[in-house]
């Protein structure tokens, strides 16, 4: 009997530098390498760098890849079985206008990519592009898996799980291999010993065991509360840590966002969210800015990212860089591997609640671990959730449910009602003043978020 032979499709893989990591895991793992694989992206340009990029990779590894390339989404989607989304929509125009409106109200936000009122609006960017996938999927490849990276997270993962019909949604994030990876460091411990269990909201999820040789890792990570060369680097999440018994597994500058304690004065700025250990390259990007708290550091971040990955890309094409092979810490491939193969895998993924956090309202995304098989993905009960954690997490699980269904309905009313439930915002603006900023946001980003909108 022929094997059968799955068909894997990356949208949006004219993003050649995050692209690469799923081309490399898919390629170094000689079954998936045999499957069908199809790159998207709107851009011929870009997408015809990534096909050159795989090309490479391939080469390295010594093996014949063709993909299929293609710029139309219809085509692309027919007869899949995977979908991985790493797109982004809009401009970084459009991303400093959901930064400098609210910031001319009084609302600081440094990456307004997950709440806040930068993240309600990205989200509505973000879902008027992710609904088409998810409508043509329907059609073309119903009952396919949606493996999703496009923030904001939690509001996407709820609003798509309600749109679809039979179409598998999971919220997909690097947050907590990254984190796992940083207090292993920290606490001088082999990854590889590392125990953990993690579970809340995505970029807002805790780690709630952490052990090595069946011993209790949460005193040495306290003890870096007076390490000055750890704690500076994360001054949000170590007070988290101090404050409330567990750590975090999204960055200080993220944190500092989604929480009313640390951004709703200029000296708490001054005192949780400045950065101590800059690094600014040649074009005077800060690069450790966003992590630290700086205000709009995402912007410069991102303005910087284009600059260097068009450096990368260029220096691959003209043979003056080399493309390291190493396996990429995504979930995305590992999940195709685990189902394709029927071989057990761990994975912290953003799933609908209905039940998996009993503190937590059903109808909101949680990152929990799941467990990835032949069967699928199964996401884990987390028991005795402690109620702590579930107090700061339901203060941003209000915002993306209402997020979720005005960007489902069109109900401008719904988004008010969102940012006014954010806890940042709260802390700052009165009513008033939140209808009025978000009225003016509408306004500037009527051109890429749903028409229906409109006034």
């Amino acid at each position: 009997m022929e094997a059968f032979m799955s068909k894997i499709v990356l949208v949006g893989a004219g993003g050649v530098i995050f692209a690469q990591n799923f081309l490399k895991d898919i390629l170094t793992d000689p079954e998936l390498r045999t499957h069908e694989v199809t790159l998207m992206d709107i851009d011929a340009g870009r997408l015809a760098n990534a096909v050159a990029v795989a090309g490479l990779i391939a080469a390295k590894l010594g093996i014949r890849f063709t993909p299929h390339a293609t710029t139309d989404l219809r085509e692309a989607l027919n007869g899949a079985n995977y979908v991985i989304t790493i797109f982004r929509s809009g401009t970084i125009r459009h991303q400093e206008l959901e930064y400098e409106i609210p910031m001319k109200y009084g609302v600081d936000q440094v990456v307004s990519d997950t709440l806040g009122p930068g993240g309600i609006f990205r989200g509505l960017r973000t879902l008027k592009d992710l609904f088409e996938v998810l409508d043509v999927m329907e059609q073309e490849c119903p009952g396919a898996y949606l493996l999703n990276y496009v923030n904001p997270m939690s509001m996407n993962t709820i609003a798509l799980s309600r749109r679809a019909r039979t179409v598998r949604v999971a919220g997909l994030c690097h947050s907590v291999q990254h984190t796992s990876r940083q207090i292993a460091e920290w606490t001088g411990t082999p990854y590889e010993k590392l125990r953990f269990l993690a579970a809340g909201v995505n970029h807002m999820a805790f780690l709630l065991k952490l052990e090595a040789d069946g011993q209790d890792l949460y005193p040495k990570l306290r003890a870096c509360l007076d390490r000055p060369e750890i704690y500076k680097k994360e001054k949000v999440r170590f007070e988290i840590l101090r404050h409330f018994g567990y750590f975090p597994t999204e960055s200080s500058g993220h944190n500092s966002e989604y929480l009313p304690y640390f951004r709703k004065r200029q000296d708490l700025i001054d005192r949780f969210c400045r950065n101590d250990f800059p690094e600014v390259d040649e074009n005077g990007i800060d690069w450790n800015s966003m992590s630290a708290g700086v205000s709009g550091a995402s912007v410069q971040i991102c303005r910087g990212l284009q600059i260097r990955n068009e450096k990368q890309i260029a220096g691959y094409l003209d043979g003056s860089r080399e493309i390291d092979l190493a396996s990429s810490v995504e979930y995305g491939v590992q999940i195709i591997a685990a189902i394709e193969k029927n071989r057990p895998l761990a994975a912290n993924l953003n799933v609908m609640n209905r039940g998996l956090i009993a503190t937590l309202p059903p109808e909101c995304c949680v990152e929990v671990p799941c467990l990835v098989d032949g069967g699928g993905i199964v996401p884990g009960r987390i028991e005795d959730f402690p109620e702590q954690l579930a107090a700061i997490d339901r203060g941003m699980v209000g915002a993306q449910i209402l997020g979720a269904q005005g960007a489902l309905d069109g109900d401008r009313r719904a988004i008010f009602h969102a940012i006014a439930a954010d806890p940042n915002t709260q802390s700052k603006l009165g009513l008033d003043e939140i209808r009025s900023m978000t009225d003016e946001l509408f306004d500037a980003l009527a051109d890429v978020i749903d028409p229906r909108f409109s006034r």
